[in-house]
């Protein structure tokens, strides 16, 4: 028997559960690529219509997880969200509030290059070797870098 894998949007919440404005339909997916379900940890504003938002997520928060090569080692890890241009979207942005649950969907890009060149001023200090992003148009997610978590780490046991 062939393998068969499992429908991705089986694992949607129901729209009560969700606070976006908008309920995702399963043509979306083959599209978009990936998702992540979380919720609003932290909110920084960085420019004019430039916001870096933290998502608390657990490990059934992320969807098609193995196209995006995160194991989470702790009950919630944090995923940032870079959302531009708030401003100018085309479709309604959401109004992001502390404590909400978002589902936020998009392409993987791997390469620093692929993100804007008028957003990197923005952005130093945030970007790190290894870091992925998640693009939906408007807007990236960093994808969380166990590798360099575990690095961090162990600098940070050996400081006094």
């Amino acid at each position: 028997m062939a393998y068969k894998e499992p429908d991705p949007s089986g694992r949607i919440p129901k729209a009560s559960w969700v606070t976006n404005r908008w309920e995702p339909s399963p043509r979306h997916w083959g599209v978009l690529g990936t998702a992540v379900n979380g919720i609003v940890y932290n909110l920084e504003s960085l420019g004019h219509g430039v916001q870096w938002i933290t998502l608390l997520v657990d490990s059934d928060g992320l969807y098609r997880m193995g196209r995006l090569y995160v194991t989470p080692d702790a009950a919630f890890f944090r995923v940032h969200i870079l959302v531009v241009d708030t401003f100018n979207c085309s479709k309604p942005c959401p109004d992001f509030k502390l404590g909400s649950r978002y589902i936020v969907m998009g392409h993987i890009h791997h390469k620093r290059r692929q993100v804007p060149a008028w957003l990197l001023p923005a952005l130093r200090g945030r970007l790190r070797p290894g870091d992925g992003w998640v693009g939906s148009g408007s807007g990236y997610v960093r994808r969380f870098n166990r590798k360099r978590d575990l690095r961090v780490r162990a600098a940070r046991s050996k400081c006094p």
